[in-house]
């Protein structure tokens, strides 16, 4: 995944599951983490990692730790 903030961008790889019926999600998706491998601008050699949690229909949260 590449996410885009202001300032760069953090590059993160990690398993994200959830469960498709027709192409649509049929429960939440569980929080997962995955690793940031590196960035670009402000961001540049980043490492860390991003959780992300499910706190509403349709909405997740990420928080962004780094090292």
């Amino acid at each position: 995944m590449t996410y885009t903030l202001p300032g760069g961008q953090l590059s993160a790889q990690g398993m994200v599951f959830g469960i498709l019926t027709q192409g649509r999600p049929t429960t939440p998706p569980p929080p997962f983490d995955n690793a940031i491998t590196g960035g670009t601008g402000k961001f540049d050699r980043a490492r860390g990692q991003i959780h992300a949690e499910t706190i509403a229909p349709n909405t997740r949260r990420f928080t962004i730790d780094l090292d």
